[in-house]
């Protein structure tokens, strides 16, 4: 019977957070008896709009600087390449030299650094 009465406590606590105004910043009502469910809206954009991007992953990133140069990959990192979503990475020639290659994601263009 406590154990009840602490289940419906916590609940009833939880349910009065998610409907309070400054919860994930937007008001959120939660209605039990509403018969349809409830829908999740998304949330807002990315700067970097994905569906327009040539390149969307580091994956694909190495394999196109790779491509172009030969090397080790020592890292790679999202950046903006020339004010455009793209990515860095870096890399060691068997030489023992260090440089970064920029990929630009709107494009797929790769230039040395």
């Amino acid at each position: 019977m406590q154990r009840m009465f602490k289940l419906k406590a916590i609940l009833l606590g939880l349910m009065l957070v998610i409907s309070s105004p400054s919860f994930a910043g937007a008001p959120l009502v939660l209605s039990l008896s509403s018969a349809t469910p409830f829908e999740l809206m998304p949330g807002p954009k990315d700067n970097r709009q994905s569906n327009n991007l040539v390149v969307t992953s580091a994956q694909q990133a190495i394999q196109i600087a790779k491509r172009s140069y030969s090397g080790k990959v020592l890292k790679v990192q999202s950046s903006s390449v020339n004010g455009r979503p793209g990515y860095r990475v870096k890399l060691l020639t068997n030489d023992g030299v260090i440089f970064y290659v920029s990929v630009d994601a709107t494009n797929g263009s790769v230039s040395r650094n």
